[in-house]
């Protein structure tokens, strides 16, 4: 779990805000102005309830201080509608009130659960007539009659609100009779199957139908009619006349006649849950006497071939495990043995019924399992509950070998696991094992902790495991006595670590709970393993070193994020004291370490890792390093992920180390307290010795880099990195008689293969590699140094590589290593710098590929930036940037970023250019903050073409070119977004853009601006279009017609004259041909370009412009908008007549819809009702003579 921030502290920051909106529209979708209901609800207001309240299935408990506020309202609305009379019918894209409101509710009980928002619903006994009449009102109305209206209303719904709310209305504190005249039960007896009393209320021969009825549901119904059914009969108005009796016969009878293919799953089920309630509800006296009968039937449930098929269903066996729980439990708590039942032997099979079951393949068997088995075993005397305890122990030790000295999982049940575990933390929560048997369950759940099993695909399984044994750790600390944990020799718990055996209890659980809090690769367990830490520290107080500083560390929110548990939380806590340091490195270097699955995880470990090393003696630091070589000598050549996380630990390691080198460390900060130590140069080149790794241990074949099977980009990627990083230790130490030098063969090997891949995170670690392995490799032979680089200019000016993206390593190497040939020969170094130069170039035209582009433009971008870096650190007084490249090669650069920044190839793919254009956009701001390209050829087209897309209509494009021309102090557009909500799609936004329009601006300046602009204005999305035409439309109307306006401003005469000429020099490309002709076209729409009668402004030019457009087109898009042109020009005297002739010209066009098109034109310019009486989508040969005719009208006019 990675992301820029934690969910839930998103939702926290949230929650007022939705429960605002949730407030407002429940009142707006409830009630009228003047306080009567509404009846009906529209279905879109309907679906918004649904994001405002799905977000908080994650923390329900936010919603709980406001559903006094939220569900009264609700209720109090459904009552009143319930008087409304008639009832209005349905109506589409309409739901009914009473429906709405029922949806809400279903909301809220799948948020916050049923048994919280039933207490919400009116119990007044009034109620009880309308709610079930409304009920049985619904059960009239057909599913095909709804769907024909709407697919938002969904019956199941309301009727399971209203079987809750009747069972609430059930609570009534009076018998039923008072409420209903009773009426004979015959016709109710025979409909149902239950043989009832001769008489009874109305009501309850109402509600017996309804039940037995929906007890048969597949839905939420099933549940909520059984718990209806079983407040019924636990009445005592009810039990009194026998109903109780009544119903508990039937459930039974109905078990016994189930079997395959004659009965529905579904009807088992709800008499399942029926009975599992009333065991659950009623009392000793109240169901006693069926106890033996109820057991049976549950024993046949487990035993019975006939009922597999009801066995396979998950619910059936929870419910099944729940009715058992209670049946055991009302054994145990009867005071004298209940007839038919031998309470030893129901406690014996049940508990074993219950072991089996902790191993079941669905989770919610396995919870009712573990629940079941903690409260039996807490209504055992203390003998016989602590043998149940010794057998879920003795069943955790089954299958759990040694491997060395540690112990192995490999081989176990995960989900007998979960089981057992779960179990264990419900009876210590329960506090029912005795302190004598602390050591074995301490085991136990250490081991747990630490659970981990791979899959057959590589997945990971466990994570069950270990969210039980953080409940349990917690359980213990909430439950137990810090004496009662002192008195526990850590030396008796054989899952901790020998290391830890001198420390207590309580300490080891910290340790233990600090690791799974800042490793784990499941937010969850972080969290939990940080909320136990926090109970233990705080219940036991003065036992665990730097307590209060470590709770405050592995804070429950600063773990959710995983980056940051590992590098940020988990680092601070290793400096509290040794042993977390120690806990912290060791399991880095495992399964939550660089063992992750994922490679996020991994490089977050092995930052860590070197981030470990900062405040750490070189002798520590120098231990890390066997350590982790140690671990890479006992891999296996399948293990890459490990590999790859080892590999890249020693490399962060590494750099670590150089960073705090005397030559590259940074000035200390007065802030800071305890400055990380110095390395000195004989510690750097004990370091060195790391070269030797590559003679045996990573002594890699080519097809480690190659073969697809192997992994190859995570091989490179770490290879590449701790090249360069031991390639930045032996730049440091040159001349010293202690380093080891690097083996140039090898090391060049390996960096070609590297070089070979296309892979993002390979190519981000090659310019710091080339950078460093060139000046290592000059220091020993620049003959190996001019040959590498020959070869891979060599490789890159072959046609093959053009179509290939295996070059971009290439590509982006020659870019680093431009600035760091200074060992060459001057004739040989000029040479290649220019050779350089003329391949990166080359490969940012239409020659090469895509990906071939975007490379080369990120190598230009390290060129600058090194040639810059490299210039700083030589230079002892002030040079001019510009002067530190050649002119030829500063007017290449300049050349090559105009033609990226021109960039607009479309494939099958889209606009593909786009990400050449952003790569160039990244360079251009480069050689802009460097200043490289100053005074180069080109210059103002540069400018010119950054400054275009900082205004076109791609939201990214115009994002990163605002900054580039920030960055590159030129126009400054990032001030006007500051405070926009909507960023660079804000009217803001183009309204600072089109301040550049004035007379001081060059021609090509506002050429550029207008050219991008009217692609957003054009083309561009929605809120895009909007913004730009009412900022373009705004700003027209201040403009004066001619000459200068007041302030210096350009006049409209001006823009327009720009519009026009940039119509004519692009009348081949429709890219920009066709949005400025739309917006020339809104223009006219918004009455701004009719101001310009009277002035010079040439409208033949306009007109001749638009025909040349569209001539011989056939783009249906661009036709319409050149009528759209010609709707306005017909407005403009002097080129009407001409207008007019050529519209009713395109009434003969191929196209229909043109056709179609040009006629509304007309009608709209002359409003000649003959027009009306054409079809225009008639063959052109059939409408000859009405456009000759129509011609000859115009003609005259």
């Amino acid at each position: 779990m990675n992301a820029t921030d934690d969910d839930d502290v998103v939702l926290q920051k949230a929650a007022s805000t939705l429960l605002l909106d949730l407030q407002a529209l429940i009142n707006r979708v409830l009630r009228k102005e003047n306080g009567a209901v509404h009846r009906r609800v529209r279905e879109r207001d309907l679906d918004r309830f649904i994001p405002l309240l799905v977000p908080f299935q994650e923390d329900p408990q936010l919603l709980d201080a406001q559903l006094k506020h939220l569900i009264p309202p609700l209720v109090a609305a459904y009552l009143d509608y319930l008087r409304i009379t008639p009832r209005p019918g349905l109506k589409k894209k309409f739901v009914p009130l009473s429906h709405a409101i029922c949806r809400i509710l279903n909301l809220f009980c799948n948020v916050r659960g049923e048994k919280v928002v039933i207490g919400f619903l009116n119990n007044e006994p009034r109620y009880l007539e309308p709610v079930l009449a409304e009920f049985e009102s619904g059960l009239t109305v057909s599913g095909e009659e709804l769907d024909a209206i709407s697919q938002k209303i969904i019956p199941w719904e309301e009727r399971y609100v209203l079987l809750l709310w009747l069972s609430h209305l059930m609570l009534a504190p009076f018998p039923l009779a008072s409420i209903s005249a009773t009426h004979s039960s015959e016709e109710t007896s025979k409909e149902t199957g239950i043989k009832l009393p001769s008489e009874l209320s109305g009501v309850v021969l109402r509600v017996l139908p309804i039940c037995v009825a929906h007890l048969k549901s597949a839905s939420k119904e099933r549940g909520a009619a059984g718990s209806l059914l079983v407040k019924l009969v636990l009445r005592p108005d009810m039990q009194k006349i026998g109903m109780l009796d009544a119903l508990i016969q039937w459930a039974l009878t109905s078990l016994e006649s189930f079997s395959e293919g004659t009965s529905d799953i579904h009807q088992y089920l709800g008499v399942l849950s029926f009975i599992s309630g009333i065991v659950a509800s009623a009392t000793n006296q109240e169901i006693g006497p069926y106890l033996q009968a109820i057991y049976t039937k549950c024993q046949l449930f487990i035993t019975s071939d006939a009922l597999a098929f009801v066995r396979s269903s998950a619910v059936a066996r929870k419910l099944v495990i729940k009715t058992l729980r209670n049946v055991t439990v009302h054994c145990l708590q009867s005071a004298s043995s209940l007839e038919g039942i031998d309470t030893p032997t129901v406690l014996e099979e049940v508990i074993d019924f219950l072991l089996q079951s902790l191993a079941d393949g669905d989770t919610p068997v396995r919870y009712a399992a573990s629940k079941a088995l903690s409260v039996i075993t807490l209504k055992l005397d203390p003998e016989m509950g602590g043998e149940v305890v010794e057998a879920i122990l003795g069943s955790l030790n089954e299958d759990v070998y040694w491997e060395g000295s540690r112990r192995s999982l490999s081989g176990v049940n995960p989900l007998r696991w979960h089981g057992l575990t779960l179990t264990l933390a419900h009876l210590l929560y329960r506090k029912a094992p005795s302190t004598d048997q602390l050591p074995d369950i301490l085991n136990a759940l250490l081991l747990a902790l630490a659970f981990e099993q791979r899959s057959a695909t590589g997945g990971s399984i466990g994570t069950n495991v270990r969210d039980a044994a953080c409940f349990g750790i917690w359980a213990l600390s909430r439950r137990y006595l810090t004496k009662d944990l002192l008195a526990v020799q850590t030396t008796s718990i054989r899952a901790s670590h020998q290391n830890l055996h001198s420390y207590s209890v309580p300490q080891v659980l910290a340790i233990e709970l600090l690791v799974a809090a800042c490793l784990d690769p499941a937010g969850n367990i972080r969290r939990g393993s940080s909320a136990a830490l926090q109970e233990l520290i705080g219940r036991h107080p003065d036992t665990v070193q730097e307590g209060i500083p470590l709770v405050q560390i592995v804070d429950f929110h600063a773990v959710g994020l995983r980056d940051r548990a590992i590098c940020e939380v988990g680092i601070n806590a290793a400096q509290l004291y040794p042993i977390y340091w120690d806990a912290i490195f060791e399991n880095l270097l495992e399964w939550r370490g660089v063992g992750s699955l994922d490679t996020s995880s991994r490089l977050s470990a092995a930052n860590a890792i070197g981030l470990l090393s900062r405040y750490q003696l070189f002798p520590k630091v120098n231990a890390m390093v066997k350590n982790i070589w140690q671990q890479l000598d006992g891999l296996a050549s399948r293990q890459i992920e490990e590999r790859h996380g080892l590999v890249m630990s020693l490399a962060f390691l590494i750099s670590q180390s150089n960073t705090q080198s005397a030559a590259q460390r940074a000035p200390i900060s007065d802030s800071e307290a305890n400055p990380p130590p110095s390395r000195s140069l004989a510690e750097l080149a004990e370091l060195t010795r790391v070269w030797t790794i590559f003679d045996k241990t990573l002594n890699l074949e080519d097809k480690a880099f190659i073969s697809p099977a192997m992994r190859p980009e995570l091989t490179a990627s770490a290879i590449c990195s701790l090249l360069g990083a031991l390639a930045s230790i032996s730049v440091q130490i040159i001349g010293s008689n202690e380093t080891i030098q690097p083996p140039s063969k090898e090391l060049v090997r390996l960096l070609d293969l590297c070089l070979g891949r296309t892979e993002e995170s390979v190519l981000q670690a090659i310019p710091k590699t080339v950078i460093y392995t060139i000046e290592a490799l000059q220091a020993n032979a620049s003959s190996t140094v001019s040959t590498v680089v020959s070869a891979w200019i060599d490789y890159l000016e072959q046609e093959a590589s053009y179509a290939s993206r295996r070059a971009s390593g290439f590509a982006i190497a020659l870019g680093a290593a431009y600035s760091h040939l200074s060992s060459l020969p001057e004739p040989d170094l000029n040479s290649y710098e220019q050779r350089i130069i003329a391949v990166l170039t080359f490969r940012c035209t239409a020659a090469v590929d895509i990906p071939a582009r975007t490379a080369a433009l990120q190598s230009l971008g390290t060129l600058l930036q090194e040639a810059a870096a490299r210039a700083t650190r030589s230079s002892t007084t002030t040079t001019n940037p510009s002067s530190l490249l050649p002119p030829t090669s500063k007017a290449k650069i300049t050349q090559a970023l105009n033609t990226a920044l021109n960039d607009y190839t479309v494939t099958e793919r889209g606009d593909v250019g786009a990400l050449v254009r952003l790569e160039a956009i990244a360079t251009t701001e480069i050689a802009w903050r460097t200043a490289l390209l100053s005074g180069s050829a080109g210059a103002n087209e540069l400018h010119a073409a950054v400054l275009r897309l900082s205004v076109e209509r791609l939201d990214k494009m115009r994002v990163r070119a605002a900054h580039c021309l920030e960055a590159g102090n030129q126009e400054h557009f990032e001030a006007a977004i500051s405070g926009a909500a909507d960023g660079v799609s804000s009217y803001a936004y183009f309204a600072e853009a089109l301040g550049v329009f004035s007379p001081q601006s060059p021609a090509w300046l506002k050429k550029a601006v207008m050219e991008g602009y009217v692609s957003a204005a054009g083309m561009g999305s929605e809120s895009v279009v909007q913004n730009a035409r009412m900022v373009l439309v705004d700003a027209m109307e201040r403009l004066p017609g001619e000459g200068e306006g007041e302030g210096g401003s350009c006049s409209l005469l001006d823009v327009m004259d720009i519009l026009v000429e940039l119509l004519k020099g692009s009348l081949a490309n429709d890219r920009v041909l066709i949005p400025a002709m739309e917006v020339v076209a809104f223009l006219f729409d918004a009455g701004v370009v009719q101001r310009l009668v009277g002035t010079r402004f040439n409208f033949r030019a306009l007109l001749s412009l638009t025909q040349k457009a569209h001539y011989k087109s056939t783009n249906i898009n661009k036709l319409h908008i050149a009528l759209d042109v010609y709707r306005g020009l017909a407005e403009i005297d002097s080129t009407r007549k001409d207008v007019l002739l050529k519209v009713a010209s395109m009434l003969l066009h191929p196209f229909p819809k043109i056709r179609s098109s040009a006629a509304e034109t007309l009608w709209v310019v002359t409003s000649d009702d003959d027009l009306k009486l054409h079809d225009w989508a008639q063959q052109p040969k059939n409408l000859k003579p009405a456009v000759e005719a129509l011609k000859k009208r115009l003609g005259a006019t």
